[in-house]
């Protein structure tokens, strides 16, 4: 065993999955006192960095084909991070981007969405197995409207940049409406969310939009603040880590070279939050539904919170969250029963009745029209579909 590892980091730390990959490798790597990191951005003059480097091994974040067989010809070891390049041979360590997809779509559906649409990378595989699994969750009778925009991950071009926004304006504006929209990451997200804005196009009243990544620094400075798929990318990190260890070492690879976590959960913020209207007295309701959840016995109750008709209350709802106010009262409740039913000691029934159903009967057939499971199959499987 060599005296000291040089490992080289190839991936952009402007994006908040390499930052938590790169946590997951800090982590690791305490285990191991003889590792010393060396970045590098990835570009050509990165790799250069790195030869010149001499390290030892690379994990980086490749999604181009060119910068990858730059730094095969170091003839290293290598992890990649990300499953972008069709074809890829190698270790890999990357969420399971399939799962993502359907993550997203049980979610659209538990909000009771009918539209649906999809931005993302029309080329790279991560893109497409994401908008795969979503398409599998919405089922065949949900047509799924695309954006493919040339995301690299990140478009660093002022005039690129320009043109994805005009081709999502055009997008934006033909989309069938309310819409709720999937993004492959955080960072088209909050363009879309930018978008909106400039279009006046009300997020999420008319769009609902839903990153990935939990990105803290897009989430928080879109306009509203996104919800987004929060992936375990600090354990990517940890297993890439592992594997690279195992070749240094001349060891058989742990998780047989090909990691692919689950992912974790939806951090719903205003982008998707019903609860974000503009309409004061829509608003109004929505936050007693959610106050009260468990003991609104019917419609008559929401309208009696406001000074309005309850026609008049309904068209305004119709018009801000695309729902009457009792599906948007079913809607709040079958969300809270998929975060309550992955709680190890809370039973069927239990859930049924801390959400306000009058009979587990019933709780089954909404929950079961809303997600396609049953509570009971939605709780065995939770690690896979919360």
């Amino acid at each position: 065993m060599k005296d000291l590892y040089r490992i080289g980091l190839l991936m952009k730390k402007s994006m908040g999955f390499n930052r938590n990959v790169i946590e997951g490798i800090y982590a690791h790597s305490q285990r191991r006192k003889n590792w010393v990191f060396y970045d590098a951005d990835p570009s050509l003059e990165g790799i250069d960095a790195l030869a010149q480097w001499q390290v030892d091994g690379v994990i980086g974040h490749f999604f181009d084909e060119e910068l990858l067989g730059r730094v095969l010809a170091l003839d290293i070891p290598l992890v990649n991070t990300t499953d972008s390049l069709l074809g890829l041979n190698g270790a890999l360590s990357d969420v399971n981007h399939q799962a993502v997809g359907r993550m997203a779509g049980e979610y659209f559906l538990g909000l009771g969405f009918k539209n649906f649409g999809y931005v993302g990378n029309g080329i790279l595989q991560y893109s497409k197995q994401r908008l795969s699994g979503y398409k599998e969750a919405l089922g065949g009778g949900n047509v799924v409207d695309t954006c493919f925009v040339a995301y690299l991950p990140q478009i660093v071009s002022a005039a690129e940049s320009h043109q994805v926004r005009e081709k999502m304006k055009q997008w934006v504006s033909g989309l069938k409406k309310p819409a709720a929209v999937f993004c492959s990451n955080d960072i088209p997200a909050r363009d879309l969310a930018d978008v909106c804005l400039e279009l006046n196009v009300s997020v999420p009243g008319e769009i609902a939009i839903l990153g990935v990544d939990n990105d803290f620094v897009e989430c928080r400075l879109s306009r509203p603040p996104l919800s987004s798929i929060e992936i375990p990318a600090a354990k990517v990190g940890y297993a890439a880590a592992e594997m690279l260890a195992d070749m240094l070492n001349k060891r058989e690879l742990r998780h047989d070279g090909h990691f692919s976590p689950e992912p974790i959960r939806v951090v719903e913020r205003g982008s998707t939050s019903m609860n974000a209207v503009m309409d004061p007295h829509v608003r109004t309701v929505l936050e007693y539904a959610d106050a009260h959840l468990a003991n609104v016995k019917d419609v008559a109750e929401l309208v009696n919170q406001v000074p309005l008709s309850r026609r008049n209350l309904e068209l305004r709802v119709q018009s801000s969250i695309g729902m009457s106010l009792w599906s948007m009262m079913l809607s709040k409740r079958v969300g809270y029963a998929r975060v309550l039913l992955v709680e190890k000691d809370s039973s069927v029934g239990e859930v049924s009745e801390r959400c306000g159903f009058a009979s587990v009967r019933r709780f089954s057939e909404v929950f079961r029209k809303a997600t396609g499971f049953s509570p009971r199959d939605f709780k065995k499987n939770s690690s896979r579909v919360l």
